[in-house]
């Protein structure tokens, strides 16, 4: 509805799990009821992490912690007429294989749910899937001419760069081991190794 004004670029907009149940519902049955066109990805991790990890209507807990039914996304969305997909959000290809997939629609309201439990939930609650490292040897720092896609674009709090050696390093403090990083490293100086 925008292009009328000059506006043709795809809409995207981003919510997380606790605030689509929270405040994001009515502005989709206003898109879908104004035959709106756009993508909406909401990133559920079954946690409102950002204020303390309170439940949430997905989540099937209540503020006491009693046992609660659990509101499927995918069916709300299903249930007013919206195309839904469903993506691991580290699976880095197929993400973003659904993402493009859904721009290209172009058919009114479509959803995409992410979907990975939140890593200081999984922290706490197991052991970390992989210990992370980085090969000094393939690691080329400034002149890789990936323009450090590891430490300035990714940011994972995990992944840092040492400026005293020109390379990412990893801080074992503060990485989760979820092995994401090894996917975006082109020079595959990122190694995943097996806890």
């Amino acid at each position: 509805q925008l292009r009328k004004f000059g506006l043709d670029q795809p809409v995207l907009s981003v919510c997380g799990d606790s605030t689509f149940f929270h405040a994001t519902i009515p502005a989709l049955i206003n898109g879908v009821y104004n035959k709106s066109n756009f993508v909406l990805v909401v990133l559920d991790n079954s946690a409102t992490a950002m204020t303390g990890f309170q439940p949430h209507a997905g989540t099937g807990e209540t503020a006491t912690g009693s046992p609660a039914p659990k509101i499927d996304i995918e069916k709300l969305c299903q249930a007013l007429g919206v195309r839904v997909e469903t993506a691991d959000p580290f699976d880095l290809q197929g993400t973003t294989e659904k993402i493009l997939d859904l721009i290209n629609d172009e058919g009114g309201v479509r959803v995409l749910v992410s979907r990975r439990k939140c890593a200081l939930v999984k922290a706490k609650e197991e052991k970390a899937a992989y210990r992370m490292r980085v090969n000094p040897e393939k690691c080329l720092g400034e002149s890789c001419g990936c323009a450090r896609i590891c430490t300035r674009i990714f940011k994972c709090p995990g992944l840092i760069w040492n400026k005293e050696k020109g390379k990412s390093q990893i801080d074992e403090v503060i990485c989760n081991g979820c092995g994401v990083c090894a996917d975006i490293c082109p020079r595959a100086a990122i190694l995943r190794e097996e806890n």
